[in-house]
């Protein structure tokens, strides 16, 4: 289906929804960009960048204006932004679309506490530990997943449009239920981040001072530790049930391979590691794509 909106709005102008725009208008989208946020100057930067086309302050104004709305913030931001939002349009006469970008999706969606059957819940699973609009990249979504979580209320146009705009920057688009979504993100991205800002602490401790001493591995693994602190606080806190299984299951792990290094059981670390990297070399062809652009070391699944 082609994407057929005149003009799309962004509630919130960062790296993620910077780099959305940036993938629209680098597509051909000829319609129009807005931006709209608490502070001007970023909205500005956004405009002097040529990422928008103009810029508002006024919230029922752009309503007024867009055929899609996209929220683009914290997970906690978004929620309390939805909340505001979503009784408006409802009111609206044209009823735009809405969709957001929040990395959670269950308490989103839950904190917005309205039923607006043309807003699509979205995550892209793409990011940066920079941020910032001037942070935002054209081809950031490329290749990369980007998760649709409609309900069965969801207007099919409304979800029609949204699959058709991610389409439009070279992303992958699925759908998945909700509770699934937090869950699969708890282990996949919001794990590993704990894990990374858990090795970063340890080694900040470190009397001798090891992370100076530190190669390839040390950077790949703690690289995702600078990213954007509010946002991954936001993170935690939203999804802290699936997180916590999660966490544990990688901590049931740690003390499995302690075990094995304490036990001098050679031959259970050789098979444990063996089986590690075997699955990591059958999801090569999914996990790759993420690190693929040579000019863009700094990207990261949010």
């Amino acid at each position: 289906m082609s994407f057929h909106i005149q003009c799309v709005a962004f509630l919130g102008l960062g790296l993620i929804s910077g780099s959305l725009a940036k993938a629209l208008r680098a597509s051909g989208y000829a319609g129009e960009l807005v931006g709209y946020g608490p502070r001007e100057p970023s909205l500005q930067r956004g405009l002097a960048l040529g990422v928008i086309d103009r810029y508002s302050l006024d919230l029922d104004a752009v309503i007024a204006a867009a055929d899609l709305l996209v929220v683009g913030a914290p997970p906690m931001a978004s929620g309390e932004l939805l909340a505001d939002l979503l009784p408006r349009v409802q009111r609206s006469p044209h009823q735009p679309i809405v969709t957001d970008l929040a990395s959670i999706k269950g308490w989103v969606i839950d904190r917005a506490a309205c039923q607006y059957h043309r807003f699509v819940p979205g995550h892209p699973i793409a990011g940066s530990e920079d941020s910032g609009i001037d942070a935002a990249r054209e081809d950031l979504f490329a290749g990369r997943e980007i998760i649709l979580t409609p309900s069965g209320e969801t207007d099919a146009s409304a979800l029609a449009q949204v699959t058709a705009m991610w389409a439009l920057t070279a992303a992958r688009v699925i759908q998945m239920p909700v509770d699934d979504h937090d869950a699969a993100l708890a282990a996949s991205s919001h794990s590993p981040h704990m894990l990374a800002y858990a090795l970063t602490m340890a080694l900040a401790k470190d009397p001798l001072q090891s992370m100076q001493h530190g190669g390839g591995a040390l950077r790949d693994m703690t690289r995702i530790a600078g990213s954007d602190p509010v946002m991954w606080r936001d993170i935690a806190l939203t999804n802290c049930v699936a997180l916590l299984r999660a966490v544990t299951s990688v901590e049931a792990e740690l003390s499995h391979l302690k075990a094995l290094i304490a036990a001098g059981d050679g031959e259970g670390l050789t098979a444990y590691f063996a089986h590690c990297r075997n699955v990591r070399r059958d999801h090569d062809l999914l996990l790759n794509p993420l690190f693929e652009p040579a000019e863009s070391p700094h990207e990261i699944p949010q």
